[in-house]
Parts: structure tokens; sequence; C-alpha cells
């Protein structure tokens, strides 16, 4: 499953402008890595926002799992170091696109940018400086602002990208 989910990054990193598709309407599945010391890592799916236990149970993790508050997110990876401990963090902007799941323009960091169509090195670049420099993006469409970044552009890029008020 893992081999399986790296093809899909590397194929979408050089072919997503071609086959490019906008990510899935929200609600439909919930997408979730874990990895390190479980005994099934990979990308899991689920029909509902998961807790940390229905992962844990399914990638096979030794003993009981940490209790966290939330549920996960779409989109959450999960590392389990050897002594146990979990981090969370938001899965890179290739796979997240791969999985059909939008990036969060406030959140991405330039390297998830640059996997969507239209978006290469610079032009990330310039969006996250405008981001330190402005504060938070409140709608998509403030990124007409940005040099480089014009109707068409925005028009292509609009689908991949939402602003979390989580």
């Amino acid at each position: 499953m893992l081999g399986t989910v790296l093809l899909g990054l590397v194929l979408a990193r050089y072919d997503l402008g071609r086959v490019a598709r906008a990510p899935s309407p929200p609600g439909k599945l919930y997408w979730v890595e874990i990895s390190g010391a479980v005994s099934r890592p990979g990308v899991y799916s689920f029909t509902d926002p998961p807790e940390l236990h229905h992962l844990w149970a399914r990638a096979g993790g030794p003993g009981s799992p940490p209790a966290l508050a939330d549920h996960l997110a779409s989109g959450s990876r999960i590392m389990v170091a050897p002594d146990g401990v979990i981090t969370q963090e938001r899965m890179s902007g290739a796979q997240l696109l791969v999985l059909g799941l939008a990036l969060d323009l406030n959140q991405a960091r330039a390297s998830d940018l640059e996997a969507i169509p239209g978006i290469g090195p610079v032009l990330a670049e310039r969006i996250i400086q405008y981001r330190d420099t402005h504060g938070p993006f409140t709608q998509v469409e403030e990124l007409i602002k940005i040099n480089g970044i014009g109707p068409k552009n925005l028009e292509v890029i609009r689908n991949y990208l939402i602003i979390d008020d989580n």
C-alpha cells in the first residue's frame, strides 16, 4: 500500500499538470497516514473522522494508543517513535493532492504549494513571503495580489486550496 502511495506521489509531482483533477468534495473519505513503530504502516481511509484508537487498531499499533483529545483530521500524518511517542502533522502537499484533498493556504509550506499545477518554486516562495508579510489569507482570491498570479492562473489553482478556520 505504501508503495502505491509513493508511486502516486512521484507521478503527481511530474504529471499533475496533464491529469490534474480538483480535490473531491469533503465528507466522502477521511485519509490518515501512520508510520513508524506499527505493524502495518500506511495510509488508511475512514468514512467518518477517525479517533487515534481506530487508526491504531488498523495499523497494528503496539499496546494501547496514547490518548488524543480530538478526532484526526483528514490528511493527518501520525508518526510513532520506537519508544511509543507519537507526533502529528499534515501529509505532504503532493500526497494530499493525490488523495484528492485540498491544501490549507495558511499552513502549506513552499514544497507543498509546488505540487499544485501552475505553481513552481519561485511562485511558491512568493506566496509564503506574502503570507509572512501580510498575515494569514482570509480567502483564496487574495492570491491575485501576488506577482505571477493572474486571473487564469488563479482559476487553475483555487480548486486545490482551502482556508481552514480551525
